[in-house]
């Protein structure tokens, strides 16, 4: 029996018996729960880690993928922007060239307008007593108030019989229409003519002739004669003739 001091507390004993086998399995469960656990971790980790390498390449090729498109498309505009300076300092070279050619050409015209002037005065002096001349115009009056005959001859002088004179003639009547002077060309008031230029074509002469009826409260004071011709020679004539009626 054991020593104990008298007095003092005492504490209970368990007796328990003695298994170093189930001790030592129990020890072992335990590692292996550890190094289970451990390598589970492990594994995990290790997934997550591929998982978002994977991720991350599948991101940088997509990035790689975008910046060849970038750069793609970026040179590109670069020879899209080369052809259009190419092409704008060809469109200015272009507009400098036509510029320079309207400049010669309206020069050009300028002179030759004054040669055209030069030798029509040179024609005109040459031919003013020969060529196109008005020969004769007359008016009558009808049986009806306002209604008027008219004839105008147009002769060719110094005429060979074998040349045609080729040429217009535009005939106006000029008068007073409510206290304002106004114009009426021959068409607008004489149903036989259709034309505003009366085209001429004759040898030795070409009578126009025909019926006039004057507007309502017009007053014509003198009629104008305006004549040109381009064949033989070319000559213009512009002669005034008092609105004198035969008969009145």
């Amino acid at each position: 029996m054991p020593n104990v001091v008298k007095g003092s507390k005492q504490e209970r004993m368990i007796v328990v018996p003695h298994r170093p086998r189930r001790r030592a399995l129990f020890t072992a469960a335990v590692l292996l729960g550890v190094l289970a656990s451990a390598l589970g971790g492990w594994a995990y980790g290790y997934y997550k880690t591929m998982l978002s390498q994977e991720t991350i390449q599948a991101d940088r090729a997509e990035l790689l993928a975008d910046l060849q498109t970038v750069q793609t498309e970026n040179a590109e505009l670069k020879r899209q922007i080369a052809i259009l300076d190419r092409s704008s300092m060809m469109d200015q070279r272009a507009t400098e060239e036509v510029q320079s050619t309207i400049r010669t050409l309206r020069e050009r015209v300028a002179q030759l307008e004054e040669d055209i002037v030069f030798y029509r005065q040179v024609v005109s002096e040459e031919t003013e007593d020969t060529g196109l001349v008005i020969g004769q115009f007359d008016i009558s009056a009808t049986a009806q108030a306002g209604r008027f005959r008219y004839k105008l001859v147009m002769r060719q002088e110094d005429a060979d019989g074998d040349t045609f004179l080729l040429g217009h003639v535009n005939i106006n009547i000029v008068g007073q229409q409510d206290n304002e002077q106004v114009v009426y060309s021959l068409r607008d008031v004489s149903s036989d003519e259709d034309e505003l230029d009366i085209r001429l074509r004759f040898k030795f002469f070409q009578n126009i002739e025909g019926v006039l009826e004057l507007p309502e409260g017009f007053t014509p004071d003198r009629i104008q004669i305006a004549a040109a011709s381009m064949e033989p020679v070319v000559k213009t004539l512009n002669q005034d003739f008092s609105w004198v009626v035969e008969g009145e």
